[in-house]
């Protein structure tokens, strides 16, 4: 039986039900390196890329689609954050645009 299904069968029947809340998770980027360089996570989670280096950074996100399927987060001054909710499952490769050297991988299930 699907989760939905047992989620609507729960609720016709007045159970309560509790269904999980999306997780964040922080990413700082500091010695022009992402930490951490990879992530698993769940279908709606979002990441939070903070700067904690001296320089400007750009968080640019490419999808299971590579290239068509990118997001460009745009330019990210010091000490700023940037949020980004994955809702696709599959394999996301992240980098900064200005230094190609800070990267991480992502992995949605």
């Amino acid at each position: 039986m699907s989760s939905r299904l047992a989620i609507a069968i729960a609720v016709l029947l007045g159970f309560t039900v509790a269904v999980p809340a999306a997780a964040t998770l922080k990413v700082i980027q500091h010695g022009l390196a992402l930490n951490p360089d990879s992530a698993t996570i769940a279908k709606g989670d979002r990441l939070i890329f903070t700067n904690d280096d001296d320089v400007i950074h750009n968080i640019h996100i490419f999808g299971p689609g590579g290239e068509d399927d990118s997001v460009d987060l745009g330019l990210q001054k010091p000490g700023k954050s940037l949020t980004y909710k994955f809702d696709k499952s599959g394999s996301y490769r992240v980098r900064c645009n200005i230094h190609p050297s800070v990267r991480m991988s992502v992995q949605v299930r």
